[in-house]
């Protein structure tokens, strides 16, 4: 993997100044007024007590603001916080996102925050490319590394993992393709897509550990989606240009397989009942309807049909 992934990550300048500003102005600030207070009294008690918060202050500007840090070696990334370390080994990781508390790490067992690298609630909110931004961006290089994504030179497609500042571009994809296929269900004129809503959606499954969500990319340019988790596929879509090339094939057969990967007799979705024509996709692909429903929760509401496919290398029971 040679030296690229070897980095340590501290907290950024602007914390960084002031916390050496900090701990000079306790350091020194705090002993010269103890030293005048002895001059003019000559009473060691408030001197003494002094020099002790002068020493607290400083294992406290040591402890929170330079101790904390993000150290990445060829085998782990480890989370050194001011109490606590945490180590994640490059094959158990499935996120990798800015958090307003620290950069979000985390595996199947367990996730930590590196509060060394965080992202404010203002950035998030104006969906602002920040530090935190940039920083999980080179992880999830090096861990891509480690899991490459899947990439066929010939054809020109990738699927590759979603980076976490990538909620909008996959809003974009899924109204793209969403506005094309279901506008019998959800006429336009009446019902305006939900652009902030399905955003959040896909910003709290970018920061579920136990999601996964994939952008299919030709010649670098974004052309469909998948996201799914240990036994359902969440979403899936192809925008309309490119439609009906076997790009969505290909997604559905990667999730499927990733799902069967994990030890799962049977994958799930749920497809919109008057969508006739993705449920006669799903049907070609071995997907079969269950005898569950459920109403969609965009109006007006429309009945949705949970399908499933048997992992066909799962036991079946004898009768």
């Amino acid at each position: 993997m040679g030296d690229r992934t070897r980095r340590v990550w501290r907290a950024g300048p602007a914390t960084l100044v002031f916390v050496w500003l900090f701990a000079v102005a306790a350091g020194v600030a705090i002993p010269v007024l103890a030293y005048l207070i002895y001059r003019t009294d000559s009473s060691a008690l408030i001197p003494g007590l002094l020099a002790l918060l002068t020493l607290l202050a400083l294992v406290y500007a040591w402890r929170f603001g330079l101790h904390p840090r993000l150290r990445v070696t060829s085998r782990a990334i480890e989370v050194i916080n001011p109490f606590r370390r945490h180590s994640f080994e490059w094959d158990d990781v499935t996120l990798i996102a800015p958090g307003e508390n620290g950069l979000i790490v985390g595996s199947r067992d367990g996730v930590a925050e590196a509060w060394c690298v965080q992202k404010s609630n203002y950035a998030a909110r104006r969906g602002k490319f920040t530090r935190a931004d940039r920083i999980a961006n080179e992880l999830l290089d090096i861990l891509d590394l480690h899991d490459p994504p899947l990439e066929d030179e010939e054809t020109g497609l990738r699927i590759r993992r979603a980076r976490p500042d990538e909620s909008r571009l996959l809003t974009r994809l899924e109204r793209a393709a969403s506005e094309e296929a279901l506008g019998h269900l959800f006429p336009p004129e009446e019902y305006a897509y939900p652009v902030t809503e399905v955003t959040r959606r896909w910003r709290r499954l970018l920061r579920d550990r136990f999601a996964r969500v994939h952008i299919l990319e030709l010649f670098d340019a974004p052309v469909g989606f998948v996201a799914f988790n240990d036994d359902t596929v969440l979403h899936l879509g192809i925008v309309p240009h490119h439609a009906r090339r076997g790009y969505g094939s290909a997604l559905l057969e990667f999730a499927s397989l990733e799902i069967f990967a994990g030890g799962q007799s049977e994958a799930s979705l749920w497809v919109l009942a008057g969508n006739e024509a993705a449920r006669a996709f799903y049907r070609s692909h071995r997907w079969t309807d269950s005898a569950d429903r459920r109403t969609s929760e965009y109006p007006p509401h429309p009945e949705e049909i949970r399908m499933i496919r048997r992992n066909p290398a799962a036991p079946r029971r004898s009768r």
